[in-house]
């Protein structure tokens, strides 16, 4: 008897394979797998695009600041000891060749000096155009015309904000497109060479024009340190504090006010040493430099500053003004900066504040 596999039993349930309906929902729920995981991946790549972007924006304001502190810590005033006439409230005697010295006093022909940017860099005198402080000085860098360094010639340095356009900046072929100038504040170095030229052509025009020196050839020595900085602040500071706090470290310029030929830095007017009857000297701060400089920049991002320039119709603004911060009294510096963060954020700006405390090295050797 010849049998057949195919008469056979089979036991158990016949194999098949997925239904239709079975495909539709591994589908389904594969591909809502895949729209949750793109979605995730999206995220995270939106998330390190922008922190990205945002460490790249403020690259540059901390850069800013670095170039600051290193500059300024070495600013100096070289200052000596010499005699002082009465006649002539300086070291030379006069012309009569009569009268015996006053007193034996601190003296140096440089200057430091701290000041509203508007004063300084500014050419209207508004803050609209220059917001915030100022800061010149002297320091031996040796930058000379050929671009050739020899250390411990002496070159005027200074430091504050405008409010210009990018025109002056862009190459020569730029200029036959249409490309809309690009108007932003920017931090700006005041670096003549340490060679005097003349007053229009730039140089150290300390020892020619010691009035005027830190405003003459503004056009031909000042370069774009930082775009998108919207305030320098600077606080001329002791480098202790009195007794029970009686005495407070701004104190030697209460009003964010500083300038070494002052012998009191608490009033506007500058006010020169007092020789007493009894021979002593009331020279204050008169030639000296403060140990410390509190150094605060504000930066924001390209983006913030395109839609702020877009909504303020690419004019500059009176900031200070308008966040009720007026930086003129030192003691009221946290409260200021409070009330200019409020601001800044209530025009859903993208912001970051970065600080420095400066020491001045030649300070201490200078007293």
């Amino acid at each position: 008897m010849r049998l057949s596999l195919q008469s056979l039993p089979v036991r158990g349930r016949a194999r098949h394979g997925f239904t239709l309906v079975e495909i539709i929902v591994a589908t389904a729920v594969l591909s809502l797998l895949m729209v949750a995981m793109m979605s995730t991946l999206g995220t995270v790549q939106r998330s390190f695009q922008f922190t990205r972007a945002r460490v790249d924006q403020f690259r540059e304001a901390r850069r800013a600041l670095d170039l600051i502190s290193t500059t300024l810590s070495q600013a100096t005033l070289n200052s000596y000891q010499d005699y002082y006439y009465t006649g002539t409230q300086s070291n030379i005697p006069p012309a009569t060749g009569s009268g015996a010295p006053a007193a034996y006093v601190r003296q140096s022909e440089l200057q430091f000096r701290v000041d509203a940017a508007a004063s300084t860099f500014g050419t209207t005198g508004s803050p609209v155009e220059a917001p915030g402080h100022s800061v010149f000085f002297q320091a031996p860098l040796g930058l000379t015309a050929d671009g050739s360094s020899l250390g411990g010639l002496l070159n005027a340095r200074g430091y504050g904000i405008v409010f210009s356009g990018d025109d002056k900046r862009r190459p020569a072929f730029v200029n036959g497109y249409d490309i809309p100038v690009k108007r932003r504040y920017r931090l700006v170095e005041y670096r003549p060479t340490a060679e005097y030229q003349s007053a229009t052509a730039g140089g150290n025009t300390i020892y020619n024009h010691p009035a005027d020196w830190f405003t003459l050839a503004m056009g031909n020595s000042c370069r774009v340190v930082a775009d998108n900085i919207l305030l320098l602040l600077l606080s001329p500071r002791s480098s202790s504090q009195g007794a029970g706090g009686a005495v407070e470290p701004w104190s030697i310029a209460p009003h964010y006010h500083y300038n070494s030929l002052d012998s009191d830095n608490s009033t506007a007017a500058v006010d020169g040493l007092l020789v007493r009857t009894d021979g002593t000297v009331a020279q204050g701060t008169q030639h000296m430099l403060p140990p410390l400089i509190a150094v605060t920049l504000v930066a924001l991002d390209e983006t913030s500053a395109q839609q702020w320039s877009a909504r303020r119709g690419d004019n500059g603004v009176d900031v200070l003004s308008e966040a009720h911060a007026a930086f003129t009294d030192a003691s009221r510096y946290e409260s200021d900066m409070g009330a200019l963060r409020d601001y800044l954020q209530k025009q859903k700006l993208n912001f970051r504040i970065f600080n420095s405390t400066v020491a001045l090295r030649n300070a201490v050797s200078e007293r």
